[in-house]
């Protein structure tokens, strides 16, 4: 069983009424897991987007690092953080947060 929240930020400045993503939209994903993660990732790259939809991971408790993933066939070093804060401030583009949890 998985639960995704995902909470929009800084949204209303750059999309028009009814829209909630553009194909620049970028994401801080909490709770890091790799499968979903590498999953979005590989969405991202099948629908042809040119920049990855992560744009930092968070994993509560760890240090500040990076983690290797796949955008395609090329690799992807994307930002690992411990803590929102720190990971809010790094990515200032980021204007989706998400939420991940599973039980």
């Amino acid at each position: 069983f998985f639960v995704y929240l995902i909470i929009f930020c800084n949204m209303a400045s750059k999309l028009g009424a009814g829209h909630l993503f553009s194909r620049e939209s970028q994401a801080i994903f909490y709770n890091w897991k790799n499968d979903p993660v590498q999953s979005m990732l590989d969405f991202d790259y099948i629908c042809k987007r040119p920049t990855p939809s992560i744009a930092a991971l968070i994993s509560p408790g760890t240090s500040k690092g990076s983690t290797k993933l796949f955008f395609g066939t090329e690799e992807l070093f994307v930002p690992l953080f411990g803590n929102t804060i720190e990971a809010a401030e790094a990515c200032p583009n980021a204007d989706v947060f998400i939420i991940f949890a599973s039980f």
